[in-house]
């Protein structure tokens, strides 16, 4: 009987230990988030370490000549600072990044992809309003 009691209990503590360090990652998570304020740029050697490293990043896929990606940035932005805590922006020049443009088809810019957890979820390609890239996020968002 003591046995028993002695398993039942060390079981227990492993499941409480798993779920410590899960609500700990979360938190580590949500307090990251929190703290990322501007867009990230993002470049061909880091990106797949950086948007494996949040929940949700919403990546813009630009050039500085493209005027419908100029037009996009102050949108992107605001994106950023509507969903401060919940989601991440980041920026990747595709002229100065060419691998990961590749490795993701963009033919056109200005591209949005919307990546959980590493994953790609949506694109967007081209100029589109707040509205819609709101309705993006939304349908990801927990």
């Amino acid at each position: 009987m003591l046995i028993y009691h002695k398993l039942e209990d060390e079981e227990l503590r492993l499941i409480n230990e798993k779920r410590m360090k899960k609500l700990q990652q979360l938190i580590n998570e949500k307090e990251l988030l929190r703290n990322i304020r501007l867009p990230l740029n993002l470049e061909d050697t880091t990106f797949f370490q950086t948007i494996n490293k949040f929940p949700i990043m919403l990546v813009d896929f630009w050039a500085p000549w493209c005027g419908p990606c100029r037009m996009m940035s102050p949108i992107i932005d605001q994106i950023g600072k509507d969903y401060l805590g919940k989601l991440v922006v980041g920026k990747i020049n595709v002229d100065e990044n060419p691998l990961i443009a590749r490795q993701f088809s963009i033919s056109s810019i200005p591209t949005l992809m919307l990546f959980k957890r590493g994953k790609e979820v949506n694109k967007i390609i081209g100029s589109i309003s707040k509205i819609k890239i709101d309705e993006m996020v939304k349908m990801h968002l927990n």
